[in-house]
């Protein structure tokens, strides 16, 4: 499996355009104006390729601060996971027709 800190700054180059020499371990989101539609996107890539469920980065985290977090997830064995609602939780109602 290709190393979580190179994946990201893979996609950050190839899909946001990125030039590669900004993509450093102590680059942030904001630092290479990666607004929050992006970062949303960045991290639904991520859960894509990765089979993890990771949520929103955290505010001002760096990229090797999220790579790291990433691989703790992988290595916990959280791939895959999805959240689960309580047992006592009502299912959302469809459509009204």
């Amino acid at each position: 499996m290709e190393p979580v800190y190179d994946l990201m700054t893979r996609l950050l180059s190839e899909y946001f355009g990125v030039p590669e020499e900004q993509l450093t371990p102590d680059a942030t989101f904001e630092r290479l104006d990666i607004d929050s539609l992006a970062q949303v996107e960045m991290v639904t890539l991520l859960e894509d390729r990765l089979k993890v469920t990771l949520g929103e980065p955290p505010a001002g985290a760096t990229l090797g601060e999220i790579a790291a977090r990433i691989e703790r997830l992988v290595a916990a064995g959280t791939v895959g996971a999805q959240p689960q609602a309580p047992a006592d939780a009502v299912a959302p109602a469809g459509p009204v027709r």
